[in-house]
């Protein structure tokens, strides 16, 4: 005769997995919803422009519209602000950021943010990861943004 009685000494042979199942459903339901409101507010309408300039030009050409704003972003991921005279360089996000607002608040962009177009060109060698932060941070500021590309030129006799 023993003083413990024998169910209480057997461990129990089953385990109660219905919490951690409730928890792991509400981590995948709130990241789920994270990602869709993410990707609805700032992944869509993203068009890719074709700049048009002639063969020989080497400065960025604006056309016709005065509210254009051209950014560069290098292979190695550093930001440029592009005017007609020289370019800029732009250490982070924060002082496009800044740049951007400012320019809006003294009248030299539209009041109308779509009037706006900030187009962006992009090495074709560079990360997508600095590209996705400047694209995300213009749209925080209410702009949008139009990655633009120059086609590559033929050279007759150059092989690749």
């Amino acid at each position: 005769m023993s003083l413990i009685p024998e169910d209480k000494l057997k461990s129990p042979s089953n385990f109660n997995f219905a919490p951690m199942i409730d928890f792991l459903f509400l981590m995948l339901a709130f990241f789920a919803t994270l990602a869709v409101s993410r990707a609805s507010l700032y992944d869509t309408k993203l068009s890719l422009a074709q700049l048009k300039t002639e063969q020989n030009a080497t400065q960025v050409k604006q056309h016709e519209d005065p509210y254009q704003i051209n950014l560069s972003i290098t292979q190695e991921g550093n930001y440029k602000w592009i005017t007609d005279i020289q370019s800029y360089t732009m250490n982070d996000l924060n002082k496009i950021k800044k740049e951007i607002s400012y320019q809006h608040s003294i009248g030299l962009l539209p009041k109308d943010k779509n009037q706006t177009h900030i187009l962006l060109h992009i090495d074709k060698n560079a990360a997508w990861e600095p590209i996705a932060k400047l694209i995300f941070a213009i749209r925080e500021e209410g702009f949008e943004a139009f990655p633009v590309y120059e086609p590559e030129e033929v050279v007759i006799g150059s092989e690749k």
